[in-house]
Order: C-alpha cells, then structure tokens, then sequence
C-alpha cells in the first residue's frame, strides 16, 4: 500500500526542524496568538538581519523534533499553544532575546516562554535577563575601552611630568633673566 502523502510531508518537516535545531546555538521558544503575518515578518526581518531566523511551527511537530534530539524537557510548554515560534540563535543570543523580548512588549498575542541555548533550558525570567543585557559590539567596545584606560592614563601622567619639568625650566629661565 502506498504511503500517504501527507505523512512523508510531516516527516521531512520534522527531520528539517531537526537540522535547524541542531545547527544553532540555541533557539527561544515563543507562543503566537492573532498575531498579523506582516507584524511576524518585521521580526523575521530584524532577526535576518542580526544573522539569526525566526520560524513559525506547529507544536506537534516540533514536539516530535525535540523529543527525537533529545530534548523532551522542553515539550511541556509546547502542549499549551497550537503555534509556536522559534527563534534561532546562529551568535549572539542576546540580540535574539532583545528583539523578541521588545517584538512581546508591543504585541499582546507574542509571550516568550522559555529558551534553549547551548545545552541549557531557560526559563522566561532568565530570557528577560539576557535581553537586558548589553550585546556583543557594546561589551567588545567596554573590554577595549577598559584595556585602553591604563595606556591613556600613562600617556596623561607623562605629559603632565614633562608640562611640570617645562613649567620649572622656564620658571628658572625667567629667574636668570630678571637677574
């Protein structure tokens, strides 16, 4: 008997959620309700940008997807919504966390409820952390800013010897020039 189409449909889409899953760093799971394709597809187009995907599933399957890659803890949020977003995390998860965490604050019907990233399950509180925090280009510039203080430092205490040393050596010129 031939198989049915739409079962070889859903296992391909399975196997393929598998591939995305396991290709990045992590991904956040996000619970979507009368949301607009359009308001999605400004996300999609923030995410795009910062390197990293957004996706739109049905829980089913993706609760097959994780169970087969092994991460079944995650499923018990999945049983509560018929569509989920996944957030993928190719680099940074803070970006991802900042934007979907911003894209929730202004549309009611977008909750992130809880993430995996390198390993780890994170609950929606810790998701809010990591979107306060600052990203990757603002902490790189505070590590070269604070690795450069004490050279400027040491450049401001040797131009202020030698300006002292000129102030001495021009004082007693001045001196020797009254006399």
């Amino acid at each position: 008997m031939a198989e049915k189409y739409g079962k070889k449909v859903k296992e391909l889409m399975v196997k393929e959620m598998k591939d995305v899953i396991s290709d990045n760093k992590g991904f956040l799971v996000a619970s979507v309700e009368n949301i607009k394709a359009s308001e999605i597809d400004v996300l999609r187009k923030k995410l795009r940008q910062s390197g990293s995907r957004y996706l739109v599933v049905k829980n089913r399957l993706a609760r097959i997807a994780l169970n087969e890659s092994g991460m079944d803890n995650l499923t018990d949020t999945m049983k509560q919504q018929k569509i989920l977003g996944l957030g993928l995390i190719k680099e940074d998860p803070v970006i991802v966390a900042k934007l979907m965490m911003e894209f929730s604050k202004a549309n009611a019907g977008f909750k992130v409820s809880e993430g995996f990233i390198e390993g780890k399950v994170l609950p929606q509180e810790r998701i809010k952390e990591l979107s306060e925090l600052p990203g990757r280009e603002q902490l790189l510039a505070m590590v070269v800013g604070m690795m450069n203080a004490p050279i400027s430092n040491l450049a401001g205490v040797l131009s202020s010897l030698l300006r002292s040393v000129m102030y001495a050596l021009n004082a007693i010129k001045e001196k020797k020039e009254e006399q």
